[in-house]
């Protein structure tokens, strides 16, 4: 069993890699949400494995194409305004302004490949949790809340004390709250919460991005993600603006987490947008 497939250029080499290391057939893929960089190989497995995911992502990769293709301009337009009234090039909040311009673009570039070759979506969905045995071991593929996403999957190999987490756990960077796709912050801390009170301490962890990990560093991201929303919270009740917001929190205090496709400054503005409507 594979657990996400990167995108379409490095599944063969994944593929590769692990009938360098056995013969034995690989039956099975899950997907992890629908994310391209998670899901774009399933063209290459779909034709000897049998793709899983949650229930929301088999309609969100055949949806999604025409979704970005439809919103997104609009969308980009907005920002692109927003970006033109900011003058100052440090400006955090024009700074995450232009990261999230940055992944407009990419998903408008995705969506235009999805008209060459489709996505190959999941055959088997599941709404809660689904159970394999492979070989007489147990692997669990659970879905807790709405986190990175509305449809992540968790899968854990309870005999090995082997847990992957997809993007509700990435080590050592910000995470992608993806708002657009029923993301929430709050459902990163519910999803890291119903893993911790499952799984023994001496567990590996598998990110969705970043170096396998232990218990503690997922128990560090779960402080740090449950700090970021005090923060956003209180600056929500005081009055403060999103912008300010953005301007204002800092989380100096977890230096180790370091933006790559994301900033502090994003994932302010979604938290707050996310307390802002009640989401």
């Amino acid at each position: 069993m594979v657990v996400d497939d990167e995108f379409e250029e490095g599944a063969q080499g994944i593929v590769d890699q692990i009938h360098s290391v056995t013969d034995r057939p690989i039956r099975y893929l899950v997907n992890t949400h629908y994310h391209g960089d998670h899901t774009g190989g399933n063209p290459v497995f779909v034709k000897f494995a049998e793709i899983i995911a949650h229930e929301t992502v088999r309609p969100r990769l055949l949806e999604y194409p025409e979704t970005v293709r439809r919103t997104f301009p609009d969308r980009k337009k907005q920002i692109e305004a927003e970006i033109a009234g900011l003058k100052d090039p440090a400006d955090p909040y024009r700074i995450a302004l232009e990261n999230d311009l940055g992944l407009l673009d990419f998903f408008l570039k995705t969506a235009e490949a999805f008209k060459v070759k489709p996505a190959a979506p999941p055959e088997l969905t599941y709404e809660g949790q689904v159970r394999l045995w492979l070989g007489g071991e147990e692997v669990d593929i659970f879905h807790v809340a709405p986190g990175h996403t509305d449809g992540d999957s968790i899968v854990y190999f309870p005999k090995e004390k082997v847990l992957h987490m997809g993007d509700l756990f990435v080590n050592g960077m910000y995470p992608f709250i993806d708002d657009l796709a029923g993301g929430s912050a709050r459902g990163f801390v519910t999803n890291i919460d119903r893993v911790l009170s499952m799984v023994p301490s001496d567990t590996k962890v598998i990110p969705g991005h970043g170096s396998t990990a232990d218990v503690a560093a997922l128990r560090h991201f779960r402080a740090f993600m449950s700090d970021l929303i005090d923060q956003v919270r209180k600056a929500t009740q005081s009055g403060m603006s999103k912008p300010d917001a953005v301007r204002f929190i800092k989380m100096d205090q977890y230096p180790e987490i370091k933006p790559l496709s994301r900033t502090l400054g994003n994932d302010v503005a979604a938290v707050y947008d996310e307390l802002k409507t009640g989401r």
